[in-house]
C-alpha cells in the first residue's frame, strides 16, 4: 500500500506539525494543550511550509504558503518540484481556484480542489504525542520559545475520528508500522506555535512487484503575523 499521497495531504499538513515545553511528562502535555488551543483560536496568521518526501532513492519537494483570517477566509498556494501548482482563495462558502493547467481563476464555486485543512484539524494530532523531551529554548522571529520534541502514539492517532474513513485492515497495518516524530517551538508568553517539524517514516509497496520499501517525509512549517490585519478578497 502506498501511503505517500495520504501523508502528503492529511499529513502535509499534520503530519506536518509539532509543540511546546517547560519540563517533562504531564507538564509538557498541559503546555501542548494550551498551544493547540491558542493557535487554533488565532484570528489571523501567515504560514510557510516545505515538505520533502523520499521514496525509492528519489526526493520530491512541495512548498506551501498561505494567509488565514477568521472566521472563514484563506489564501494558499501549493507548488511541487514537478511543476504542479495550485492556488486557492476561500471566502465563506465561495472558492476561487487556479492551477498550472488552468491559469485563469475559477469564480465563486463551492468547494476547493486545492485541499487545505482547518488549523484545528491540523493541530489535533499533537494530543497524541508521547515521550516528550525538553530541548534548549530558542528564538523564532525574535520570540522566546519553548522547544521540545516527542513521538506520536500511533494507536491513539489512528483511532481519531478524522482518520476513521481510512481504517481498513491494510491501512491500519501500515500506520502501526509508521513512526512520526515531532519538534515544536512555542511562544513563552502567548503559547502560539511559531515553528513545527515532523519527520515520518512509513512502509510502501512497490507497484507491480509488491516489494516493500520505506518512505520518509519531513515537513517544516513556520507560522507568523498572528492576529495582524490580513485582507483576503476575491481575485
Amino acid at each position: 500500500m502506498n501511503v505517500g499521497k495520504y501523508l502528503i495531504t492529511g499529513c502535509i499538513v499534520f503530519l506536518m506539525m509539532p509543540l511546546v515545553a517547560c519540563s517533562k511528562g504531564s507538564n509538557l502535555r498541559e503546555v501542548t494543550t494550551k498551544a493547540r488551543i491558542a493557535t487554533s483560536e488565532a484570528q489571523s496568521y501567515r504560514m510557510k511550509g516545505t515538505t520533502r518526501y523520499t521514496s525509492d532513492a528519489e526526493t520530491h519537494e512541495t512548498v506551501s504558503e498561505g494567509e488565514f483570517s477568521a472566521p472563514d477566509r484563506f489564501r494558499v498556494k501549493i507548488s511541487a518540484d514537478s511543476g504542479w501548482w495550485c492556488e486557492a482563495i476561500k471566502i465563506g462558502d465561495k472558492s476561487y481556484v487556479r492551477k498550472e493547467d488552468e491559469a485563469e481563476w475559477g469564480g465563486g464555486k463551492s468547494g476547493v480542489t486545492c485541499v487545505v485543512l482547518p488549523i484545528a484539524e491540523v493541530l489535533e494530532p499533537l494530543d497524541s504525542l508521547i515521550d516528550l523531551e525538553q530541548l534548549p529554548d530558542e528564538q523564532i522571529d525574535g520570540v522566546e520559545c519553548f522547544h521540545y520534541r516527542g513521538k506520536a502514539d500511533i494507536d491513539s492517532l489512528v483511532g481519531k475520528t478524522g482518520m476513521a474513513y481510512q481504517q481498513t485492515p491494510e491501512f491500519l497495518e501500515v500506520m502501526r508500522r509508521t513512526s512520526i516524530d515531532a519538534e515544536l517551538w512555542v511562544g513563552k508568553d502567548d503559547y502560539l506555535i511559531r515553528q513545527m517539524i515532523t519527520r515520518i517514516r512509513f512502509p510502501e509497496s512497490e507497484p507491480g512487484t509488491g516489494e516493500e520499501e520505506w518512505g520518509t517525509q519531513t515537513t517544516i512549517f513556520r507560522f507568523y503575523d498572528f492576529n495582524k490585519p490580513i485582507a483576503i478578497e476575491p481575485p
